[in-house]
């Protein structure tokens, strides 16, 4: 009996690669072997078609199976026919013949391909008649070169997120017939914004065009692999037996990315995180799928990268909380409900209020206040991030132009406001700041803009230009969170800033962390050799403040002086001693 052994693996591959369906039928007529193809061309599962009589698909029954087998003689014979599916449905196909023998016993192979395109624009050409019908061709080319575009990843020839999406959908059409399983892989590229910074984006896109082509050739025959934006591929993985499988395949493609791969011009080892999602006979659905494998992939960066991780209940309840954040976000939005705190940053020297920082908040219609636990995750993610910071900054720069400083020898007061590196995407910050200052009528002084590590750690010649831009308004500019991205001397040299904020984490281990401390103490004295101010956050004791004081720290924040407050409190909070 004709069997595929672990030994005919080279020529299954190729046989499950084909576009083609195809089937090894024996003398008498039984379907020994088949392939996906045709299995999906007759929308029966692969198992049903193994042992059944070749006469039970092909239109005429027996006479004609009997005919394609005889036909054996002349090989390399084809014969135009119709198969018929699970519904009954006729398809015509063109059916290539070639003979086998294998231990004696002789065997046809057989190819069907699908040719029920053709005979449709056939019929199309005759009903339009010559002219109209090269006219026809014409369309049909130009609509094939678009539809390659729209569905081809530029650099790397790939397949886009678009037709990914198509494949996906396809695949789990399929498993629900076959009752088979698929996995989708997301992978992503550990540290290769560092690439970029270190080595310019023409190294950053070799590496990436390595990478396709490594992925290329170390999925499995039939497997698609995708580059869907930036430095995220996905593959998508045809007849899984198990999610233990879909790890397997993760860690085979991470090792031979970290032994193969490398980038001209010194780029290094490529490593990836790969989150997995698995889908059982089918189940789910494409976009569902993906957000699953994202998921995942970022707690397998969380867990230090260069690993695979599974999407599981855990994360699941990780997902249905961000998709519950953007509709919460998406409506406080629609419904005008966002609104802004302040928390007071403190002086060390004068022990004065010398300014606030804006912090997002949503209000209920029953009068509740949410926490930015429960939405800036999600905005963080999503394209929400943009409105809602430019509601911030709207409110803030409004709010706080009536606000006076204790004295009248005080400084004037100023506002901090944190903006995400999605804000620099469109082009227009500088623009936008200087409109909103005019509208509230707030001096560019007292506004300053927070900006994360990572929003602007590669230093684009576009974000650098923006930001020039807005000092020449006169708004400061600061590092936020400074310590715990990947900012280094260059990006203090370089960007156009006024202040760093040293990380709360750092702060909180002041007095009972040497590590912590010691960061604690460089971050306060290069931002003084730079000329930059210095700002902790996160001050909750009075040891870390009067520590702070010693170190020479400018200004400070946190539970120890005053919680964030709505905008009535404010003009008290302005008042009264600090600590």
């Amino acid at each position: 009996m004709f069997t595929l052994s672990t030994a005919d693996r080279p020529y299954r591959m190729f046989v499950e690669s084909m576009r083609e369906g195809a089937a090894t039928v024996s003398a008498g007529g039984t379907v020994l072997y088949a392939n996906r193809r045709l299995a999906g061309l007759l929308s029966r599962p692969r198992e049903s078609i193994v042992g059944s009589a070749l006469s039970s698909f092909v239109a005429g029954g027996v006479d004609v199976a009997l005919q394609l087998i005889r036909s054996v003689s002349e090989p390399g014979a084809t014969i135009e026919l119709d198969i018929v599916d699970v519904d009954g449905v006729s398809i015509p196909v063109l059916v290539g013949i070639a003979p086998l023998n294998v231990d004696g016993d002789d065997l046809t192979c057989l190819t069907f391909t699908d040719l029920s395109d053709q005979k449709a624009q056939a019929q199309e050409i005759s009903r339009l008649g010559f002219a109209q019908a090269e006219r026809l061709t014409q369309l049909q080319k130009a609509q094939a070169a678009l539809t390659e575009q729209a569905t081809q990843d530029a650099l790397t020839s790939l397949p886009n997120r678009v037709l990914l999406l198509d494949r996906i959908s396809r695949a789990l059409t399929e498993a629900r017939r076959t009752g088979l399983n698929v996995a989708i892989l997301f992978i992503d590229l550990d540290r290769f914004k560092q690439v970029n910074d270190s080595h310019g984006h023409s190294v950053g896109d070799t590496v990436l065009r390595s990478v396709a082509l490594q992925l290329s050739r170390a999925i499995r025959a039939g497997d698609t692999v995708a580059r869907i934006g930036g430095d995220e591929f996905v593959v998508l993985a045809h007849e899984v037996d198990s999610s233990r499988q879909a790890v397997e395949i993760a860690k085979r493609l991470i090792e031979d990315l970290r032994q193969r791969s490398g980038a001209a011009a010194d780029g290094g080892q490529v490593a990836a995180s790969i989150g997995i999602s698995f889908s059982i006979a089918g189940r789910g659905n494409p976009e569902a799928l993906l957000e699953e494998a994202d998921a995942a992939m970022y707690h397998a960066k969380s867990m230090g990268g260069a690993r695979a991780e599974v999407f599981g209940v855990a994360l699941g309840h990780q997902v249905h909380l961000r998709s519950a954040g953007r509709q919460l976000l998406r409506s406080a939005l629609d419904q005008d409900r966002v609104i802004v705190h302040y928390q007071p940053i403190v002086d060390l020297t004068t022990a004065r209020v010398a300014g606030f920082e804006a912090l997002a908040r949503i209000a209920e219609p029953d009068g509740s206040i949410v926490p930015p636990s429960a939405f800036i995750p999600a905005a963080e993610d999503s394209g929400l991030v943009v409105p809602l910071d430019q509601r911030v900054l709207h409110l803030a720069c409004r709010q706080s132009s009536s606000w006076r400083p204790s004295t009248a020898t005080d400084p004037p007061l100023t506002v901090a406001v944190n903006l995400s590196g999605r804000q620099f995407e469109r082009g227009n910050l500088p623009s936008l700041v200087h409109a909103t200052l005019e509208q509230a009528h707030l001096p560019p002084q007292r506004l300053h803009l927070e900006l994360t590590e990572t929003a602007i750690m590669d230093l684009r010649p576009d974000v650098m230009k923006q930001l020039g831009q807005i000092k020449e308004l006169g708004v400061q500019i600061g590092l936020d969170d400074f310590g715990t991205g990947y900012a280094s001397l260059t990006h203090l040299r370089r960007l156009p800033l006024t202040f760093v904020k040293i990380d709360q984490s750092f702060v909180q281990g002041l007095q009972r962390n040497p590590e912590d401390a010691g960061i604690v103490t460089a971050v306060i004295a290069l931002a003084a050799n730079l000329g930059l101010r210095s700002i902790a956050e996160g001050v909750e004791t009075t040891g870390q403040l009067d520590r702070l004081r010693e170190l020479g720290c400018d200004q400070a924040q946190g539970h120890l002086f005053a919680r964030p407050m709505p905008p009535a409190d404010v003009p008290a909070a302005i008042q009264r001693p600090p600590w």
